[in-house]
């Protein structure tokens, strides 16, 4: 059977979903993109990987669309995640928007407008 190993989130601008992503789903960048972020050198159809090397999860990669000329729009991909009151303020103060309110979770949505959700941590 085959094993989830990355989700791909495909963007206009890399430089500003790829820190959003990484405090969002508390995954690194890596750090050979880490540099490639802070000087603003990735190539134009460059992904940025984010990956926890002391965790077994699956990889993210923030990747734009240039490369097919294609216009993301928003809907892509919805990811759900769970956090506390304070990884949820640290979420919606990186750049994340309230959509709205449900019993039991909250619908935002990333800084280019793709839902997900935030659920709260279930004992």
């Amino acid at each position: 059977m085959p094993e989830l190993h990355a989700i791909v989130i495909h963007c206009r601008d890399p430089y500003l979903l790829a820190p959003f992503w990484s405090l969002a789903a508390g995954l690194p960048v890596a750090p050979e993109d880490e540099r490639k972020l802070a000087d603003r050198s990735l190539a134009p159809d460059e992904a940025v990987l984010l990956r926890d090397p002391h965790r077994h999860r699956p990889d993210l990669w923030i990747a734009p669309v240039t490369a097919t000329g294609e216009q993301p729009g928003p809907g892509r991909i919805h990811l759900d995640l769970v956090g506390d009151a304070e990884e949820r303020a640290a979420v919606l103060e990186a750049g994340a928007t309230v959509v709205r309110e449900l019993p039991g979770w909250t619908v935002c949505a990333d800084p280019e407008g793709n839902e997900f959700c935030l659920l709260p941590h279930h004992p």
